[in-house]
């Protein structure tokens, strides 16, 4: 039996008004997560839920197997996947995901930080795309950025083209060209390289019963 609340709502009465209150420095970090009630149900049976790597899209597979590297690289924990849930987003954002997830449940969490890997979910698009992280400087205009950001990829695609790995995976990549790519993504987990009100998103190996402090299951 489940040591926390379940309940029914729709996706507008799911999360309740007002501030969320996420605090991405707290040493117990809020999360949020949507699970299919199916995962929800082997969490409540097991008291843990893991995932299946080997349901990813195979155009994520670098992406991802950089990701889990980092986890192992930066958690106490191990495992070979991830658990994927916000550490911070806006309540009208959280509700919106809540509607595109009818029949899903909403569970709030609290996690020990050193179970976390935080990463900034715009710039994660980076590494999913396998393109290089240009962060913006403080004070560069948009049209620096901009002409930063076509230098570095024009250079970027030269480069794969000039060793044959254009389009090619990341294990084929030049190890010089890899290993800075691969530097520049390590960025989007740093905080202090963005502003207060950013989107940032949270995995874990594991997401243990003790974590849920409440689930809701999002109906019409």
């Amino acid at each position: 039996m489940s040591s926390f609340p379940i309940s029914e709502a729709c996706p507008a009465d799911a999360v309740p008004p007002g501030r969320i209150g996420y605090d991405i420095s707290a040493d117990q970090l809020l999360l949020h997560t949507l699970q299919s009630e199916e995962a929800f149900d082997a969490l409540c049976s097991a008291g843990v839920l893991v995932s299946d790597p080997s349901r990813i899209d195979p155009f994520l597979v670098d992406a991802y197997d950089w990701l889990y590297r980092q986890m192992a690289a930066r958690l106490t924990t191990a495992g070979d996947g991830a658990i994927w849930l916000w550490a911070q987003i806006t309540r009208r954002d959280l509700v919106d995901s809540c509607g595109h997830s009818i029949g899903q449940v909403l569970l709030t969490c609290k996690v020990p930080r050193e179970r976390v890997l935080l990463s900034h979910y715009g710039d994660w698009h980076s590494v999913l795309n396998k393109f290089p992280h240009i962060p913006e400087l403080r004070g560069e205009s948009d049209e620096d950025n901009t002409a930063c950001m076509n230098r570095r990829y024009d250079d970027f695609v030269a480069r794969l083209k000039a060793a044959g790995a254009w389009g090619a995976g990341i294990a084929a990549w030049p190890t010089d060209l890899r290993a800075d790519v691969e530097q520049g993504w390590e960025s989007i987990f740093d905080p202090g390289n963005y502003g207060r009100f950013e989107s940032w998103q949270a995995t874990m190996h594991t997401l243990r019963a003790e974590d849920i402090v409440k689930a809701v299951r999002i109906r019409r």
